[in-house]
C-alpha cells in the first residue's frame, strides 16, 4: 500500500480537474506571497478557516506540489471513507476533547507528520479547528504547536521546520463566483526559535509557537475583533474602501486591513466619541439588510445610472446566458439543490463545487466518450471542453441578476441613500482623526 505522501498518477490526473474547477469557482483569484514559502526546509501551512472545504482547496492551489492535510479523526471510522480520504492525501488528527485515548493516539499523528515532512511534502493544518465566516480568528488549537515541536524534534536538525501563515480572504463567503486572495506571509522558523530558547520548557514552547503563528496569520487577513462592534466596524471598512474595484482583490484586502487598523486605533484613542459612529454604522447596516440592498450597490456613486447600465448589459447578455443555463442545467440545478439542504451557509460553496466537480464533469466525460465513438472527433472534443465552465458562468449570471435587483432597490430608496450620505459625512468628520491615529 502506498504511503500518503507518495506520488500517485491517478491523483495527479484528477488534480488537474480539481484545481481548474476551483479556479472556475471565483471570478478573480490571486495568490500572493508565493516567494515566502521556504524551498530548503519542512513546511507546515497554517491557513485561516472561514469557508469550509474551500480554504483547504485554496492552499492546495498555491502550487502544483503535493500537500498532506489533516481532518478530525471521527470521519475516518468507516473503511471506505478512510480509503477515499487517504487517497486525496488527508490523514486523521485526534483532539483533546475527543478523550484521553485520542490524546494518546495523537502521538501517531505527530509520527506520521514527521514522515511526511521528511519526504519533502508540505503539511497543512487549519489551526482554528473549525470554520467560521468572519474576518477574525478563533483561538488556535494546540494541535499545530504540538505537531510543530514534535516534528522539529523528529527531524533531528536535518532541516529547518517552518510554519507558513496563509490568509484566505473572500469577497463573499456565500456567493459562488466571488473573489479570493490567498495571502502567504513570512514563515515562522520553528527550529530557529526553539534553538534560541533552550531555557524554555516544552509547554512554554507550545504556547509561544501557537502565539507566533496566530500573530502571523492575523497579518494575512482583514482582522477585526470579535466583539459587539464587529459588524459596524466591517460595515465602515466596506464604505471606506468601496471605490476600489472588486477586480482588484489584493488592493481591496490591503485597504480593508488599513481601514480596520485605523478604526481600531481610533476606538482605543476615543472610545466614547466613536460610539456614535458605530451606532450610525449599525443602524445603516440594519436598514440596508432590511431593504435587501447589497454593500456592492451602496458603493455606487450614481445609483440610477448604475442600475440602468446594468439592465442594458443584462439584456445584451441574455441570449448567451440562456444558452449557458440550458446547456449546464444538470450541473447548476444539482449544485444549488444540494447547497440548499445545508443549514450552515458556509458549506454552500463547498457543496456547489463538489457537485460540479464530481457530477457535472464526469457526465461531460462520459458523453464525450460516447460522441467520440459516434460523431466527428471535434464535436466530441467540443462537448468535453466547451461546457466545463458553464455552470460557473450560470452562477455568475444569477449573481448579476441579484446585483441588478439590488441596484434598483437602492436607486429607489431615497431614505437609505440619505442615511448613507449622513454616515459618510460622519466618516469625513472623523477622517483627520483616523489619519492621525495611523
Amino acid at each position: 500500500m502506498k504511503k500518503i505522501y507518495e506520488n500517485n498518477p491517478l491523483y495527479n490526473f484528477l488534480r488537474v480537474f480539481v484545481d481548474s474547477q476551483f479556479r472556475f469557482a471565483y471570478r478573480r483569484m490571486q495568490i500572493c506571497g508565493s516567494e515566502n514559502v521556504p524551498k530548503d526546509g519542512a513546511v507546515i501551512f497554517a491557513p485561516n478557516h472561514c469557508n469550509a472545504l474551500m480554504d483547504a482547496l485554496a492552499v492546495l492551489c498555491i502550487d502544483r506540489k503535493h500537500k498532506v492535510f489533516v481532518a478530525r479523526a471521527d470521519i475516518f471510522k468507516k473503511p471506505l471513507f478512510r480509503k477515499i480520504l487517504t487517497f486525496v492525501k488527508i490523514m486523521p488528527i485526534n483532539r483533546v476533547r475527543d478523550g484521553f485515548r485520542s490524546v494518546l493516539e495523537s502521538e501517531q499523528t505527530i509520527e506520521n507528520s514527521i514522515e511526511v515532512l521528511n519526504n519533502d511534502v508540505a503539511f497543512c493544518i487549519l489551526p482554528e479547528g473549525t470554520h467560521r465566516p468572519m474576518h477574525s480568528l478563533l483561538p488556535l488549537g494546540k494541535g499545530i504547536s504540538r505537531i510543530a515541536v514534535g516534528a522539529d524534534k523528529g527531524l533531528g536538525g536535518k532541516k529547518h521546520l517552518y510554519i507558513v501563515p496563509v490568509g484566505c480572504e473572500y469577497g463573499d463567503y456565500y456567493r459562488y463566483r466571488s473573489t479570493l486572495v490567498v495571502n502567504i506571509g513570512k514563515p515562522v522558523d520553528v527550529t530557529e526559535y526553539i534553538a534560541a530558547h533552550p531555557e524554555k520548557t516544552e509547554p512554554e514552547l507550545l504556547v509561544d509557537i501557537r502565539t507566533l503563528t496566530g500573530e502571523a496569520m492575523r497579518k494575512q487577513i482583514v482582522w477585526i475583533p470579535d466583539d459587539e462592534d464587529y459588524e459596524p466596524t466591517w460595515e465602515l471598512c466596506k464604505l471606506m474602501t468601496g471605490s476600489i474595484s472588486e477586480y482588484q482583490p489584493k488592493e481591496r484586502l490591503e485597504a480593508n486591513q488599513a481601514a480596520a487598523a485605523r478604526i481600531a486605533a481610533l476606538r482605543e484613542a476615543a472610545p466614547d466619541r466613536v460610539r456614535r459612529l458605530f451606532d450610525k454604522a449599525e443602524a445603516f447596516r440594519q436598514a440596508r439588510k432590511k431593504a435587501k440592498v447589497s454593500s456592492h450597490a451602496v458603493n455606487t456613486m450614481q445609483p440610477f445610472r448604475t442600475a440602468l447600465w446594468r439592465t442594458l448589459v443584462s439584456l445584451v447578455m441574455l441570449p448567451f446566458a440562456l444558452v449557458c443555463c440550458a446547456l449546464s442545467l444538470p450541473g447548476w440545478v444539482g449544485a444549488q439543490a444540494l447547497a440548499s439542504t445545508a443549514k450552515d451557509r458556509s458549506f454552500h460553496n463547498s457543496l456547489r463545487y463538489g457537485i460540479i466537480l464530481f457530477v457535472w464533469e464526469p457526465v461531460l466525460l462520459i458523453l464525450s466518450i460516447v460522441l467520440f465513438c459516434t460523431v466527428k472527433w471535434y464535436w466530441a472534443l467540443a462537448v468535453l471542453l466547451l461546457p466545463v465552465g458553464m455552470p460557473a458562468l450560470t452562477f455568475q449570471w444569477f449573481e448579476e441578476l441579484r446585483r441588478l435587483a439590488s441596484a434598483w432597490r437602492y436607486a429607489g430608496n431615497g431614505r437609505l441613500q440619505r442615511q448613507k450620505e449622513d454616515l459618510l459625512k460622519e466618516l469625513n468628520e472623523w477622517k483627520e482623526k483616523i489619519i492621525e491615529t495611523k
